[in-house]
């Protein structure tokens, strides 16, 4: 199907309208995990859930891809990987935050949401 839509449309346009529905897609759960980050929070400022960003569309291998990631320039990233799967303190002892698996648990929660999103985007303008 995929080969005739690129026969019918031109490859150009086919990857201009999968990259917007990835693009669609990727919001909708970045909104999902910083809604989740937010609640899941405690006493943190929020500076995480609001650093939550979507990818531009780039292919990992043969795969179109969009990614989330929390690049604000201050290297939140370290912080969320942190906060994702737990640490030892500096006194050898392991810390389990608050907010611990939040990201996977907002990823597993807005699969179905994720693609029935990009299912209609592709129906939209197809």
């Amino acid at each position: 199907m995929q080969k005739e839509l690129e026969r019918r449309l031109g490859k150009r346009k086919m990857l201009n309208i999968t990259d917007t529905a990835l693009i669609a897609g990727g919001e909708k759960i970045a909104s999902i995990i910083e809604n989740d980050m937010y609640s899941a929070k405690g006493r943190g400022t929020g500076k995480s859930a609001r650093a939550t960003s979507v990818s531009k569309p780039e292919w990992l291998g043969k795969t179109r891809m969009v990614k989330i990631h929390w690049n604000d320039g201050s290297g939140r990233f370290r912080i969320i990987h942190l906060n994702e799967y737990g640490h030892f303190d500096k006194a050898g002892k392991w810390v389990n935050p608050t907010s611990k698996g939040v990201i996977e648990n907002a990823m597993r929660k807005g699969r179905e949401t994720y693609f029935a999103t990009v299912k209609s985007e592709l129906a939209k303008r197809v």
